[in-house]
C-alpha cells in the first residue's frame, strides 16, 4: 500500500481516513515551516513526518481490515517491530500545539470536529485499532472529550491471596489464647 506522495491514502479509503490524511499533511507542512526557523526543533521534522506519515497509513489499514473475533482467553501474536530511527520524539499531552502555537490548535479543532462526526464515532465504536491509532496523534495535538476514543477497560481479575497459617513461635499461643498474664514465680509454687 505504499504510494509516491506522503500523507495521500488510496483511492478506496473512505472519506474520513483522506480528511484525516488531509489534516495530517497540512499540520505536516506547518511543521516543515516552523520547525525550520528553531534550530532546537530542526532535527524533529523527519522523525515527525515519519510519524505522521505511518498514522495515515496505519489508520487506512485499520479502516480497511475486516474484525476478527477472537475466542476469549486466546492471545494474539505481536511481531517485533524495528524501533524507529532517529530520536525519540516529545512527549506531553498537547505539545505540539505548545511549541506551533494558534495555527496547530486550528489543526487539533478540525481534528476534533472530525472525530465528533457520527461516521467517525461508528468506526471508533467498531473497530478497537482505530482508536489505538488516532489516541497518540490525539494526546499530541491536546485534543480531549472525543467520546469512544478513551481506552476501553478491561476488568481486571482479582488476585485472591492464600491465607497463611502463622508460624509457631513459643509463647505465642499463650498470648494468643488470652493467658498473657505474668505470674510472679511465688504465685506458681505455692
Amino acid at each position: 500500500m505504499t504510494t509516491a506522495a506522503p500523507f495521500t491514502p488510496t483511492d478506496a479509503a473512505p472519506e474520513t481516513v483522506q480528511r484525516f490524511a488531509r489534516i495530517l499533511g497540512a499540520l505536516a507542512g506547518l511543521i516543515a515551516a516552523r520547525f525550520l526557523r528553531r534550530p532546537d526543533l530542526l532535527a524533529l521534522i523527519v522523525p515527525l513526518w515519519r510519524w505522521l506519515n505511518r498514522a495515515v497509513r496505519r489508520l487506512e489499514r485499520a479502516v480497511a481490515r475486516p474484525v476478527v473475533a477472537r475466542a476469549p482467553g486466546a492471545k494474539r501474536e505481536r511481531t517485533a517491530t524495528a524501533p524507529a530511527a532517529g530520536m525519540r520524539l516529545p512527549g506531553g499531552r498537547g505539545w505540539l500545539v505548545r511549541v506551533l502555537g494558534y495555527e496547530a490548535a486550528a489543526y487539533a479543532s478540525q481534528l476534533q470536529h472530525l472525530l465528533r462526526e457520527p461516521e467517525m464515532q461508528a468506526l471508533l465504536a467498531a473497530m478497537p485499532a482505530v482508536g489505538r491509532v488516532l489516541r497518540p496523534v490525539c494526546r499530541m495535538l491536546g485534543v480531549t472529550a472525543v467520546a469512544g476514543l478513551a481506552r476501553p477497560v478491561r476488568p481486571r481479575p482479582r488476585r485472591v491471596r492464600a491465607k497463611r497459617e502463622p508460624a509457631w513461635e513459643p509463647g505465642r499461643a499463650a498470648l494468643l489464647a488470652g493467658d498473657w498474664r505474668l505470674r510472679p514465680v511465688d504465685e506458681k509454687l505455692g
